[in-house]
């Protein structure tokens, strides 16, 4: 890249050397010979040989020097030149560290598609949402082939400052379920405290959470690196005294540069509907792509009914 930069200043360097050489690097016949040897000499008048031939050693002698003089001028000068119309070495660019997996929170857009299994049905979710600034917003549509159908839409806001992290979320669905929460997270080091609440108008609908709805969140988070972090933390019913409670231990890893991984332990206490008391666990694995990511979850008495589920999903980022 430089070679192809410098050619051109080299040849400038070059045509000015020949410009100089068409200069008066001689002197007119007589005028500097006779005067860097003294008084003027009379050709005709000298009486022999020897005195000529001296004499025109000496003019050969003075005109060597005079060209070995421009010479190494003219030569002093092209090098210069070209020396001076070097151009410094431009900065190297910087160049992104972070691996392409950490660099994938950063997509603004998340398309997924669900299928969960259970009580021998299949049934369907599929989610859109952008990222709008602090601004996340989504719609979704749910779809039991033999019951229930429904359109969901919802919003949330993140705001952060310092030691405080916000969110509130309020979303609602064809049905005229009304749901909102505020979470937040607490602490500017690398250790946060996690606190949050949320209200239904209690008319049930389908989420992508399976938590207690009307319920308050307590718990703790800690980074370890730039991806990996761990939280546990519980969810337990403060209103329709079931007490339900799911109480979640979250780890995501970095397997590679490419390749994330999260798992998602739950254990579950609490009455059904049918007022029996249940202790029971359930997990999910969330595997990470820089573009894609894939999850599965096994939810044993889902949403504290009788009924284990199956739920899978698949997704983009862009």
């Amino acid at each position: 890249m430089f070679i192809a930069t410098n050619l051109p200043m080299i040849s400038r360097s070059f045509r000015s050397a020949r410009l100089l050489r068409k200069g008066p690097c001689f002197a007119p016949k007589g005028a500097v010979i006779t005067r860097e040897f003294g008084p003027s000499i009379n050709i005709l008048s000298l009486r022999d040989g020897a005195t000529l031939t001296m004499v025109s050693r000496a003019c050969m002698r003075s005109i060597l020097l005079t060209l070995t003089l421009c010479s190494c001028g003219l030569s002093s000068v092209a090098q210069s030149t070209s020396a001076s119309s070097q151009p410094s070495p431009s900065p190297e660019p910087k160049t992104e560290t972070r691996d392409p997996i950490e660099r994938s929170d950063e997509f603004k857009s998340k398309l997924t598609f669900s299928v969960y299994f259970t009580n021998g049905e299949r049934l369907y979710d599929l989610n859109l949402r952008h990222q709008f600034g602090p601004l996340t917003a989504w719609i979704a549509g749910f779809a039991q082939p033999n019951g229930t159908k429904l359109i969901r839409v919802g919003a949330q806001y993140d705001y952060k400052k310092a030691w405080f992290h916000f969110v509130p979320t309020l979303e609602v669905a064809t049905t005229k379920a009304v749901s909102g929460s505020l979470y937040s997270e607490l602490g500017s080091g690398n250790t946060i405290a996690i606190v949050g609440v949320s209200r239904t108008n209690l008319k049930s609908f389908f989420d992508l959470f399976w938590d207690p709805s009307d319920a308050v969140q307590l718990g703790i988070g800690h980074k370890i690196s730039s991806y990996d972090r761990i939280q546990a933390y519980s969810i337990f019913d403060v209103r329709l005294h079931t007490e339900q409670q799911n109480t979640h231990v979250v780890w995501r890893h970095k397997l590679n540069a490419n390749n994330g991984i999260t798992f998602d332990g739950v254990f579950k206490t609490g009455h059904e509907d049918s007022g029996k008391f249940i202790h029971t666990a359930g997990i999910g694995a969330y595997y990470d792509r820089p573009k894609w990511f894939w999850k599965v979850y096994y939810d044993p008495h889902v949403n504290f009914t009788s009924h284990t589920m199956v739920r899978t999903g698949i997704g983009l980022k862009f």
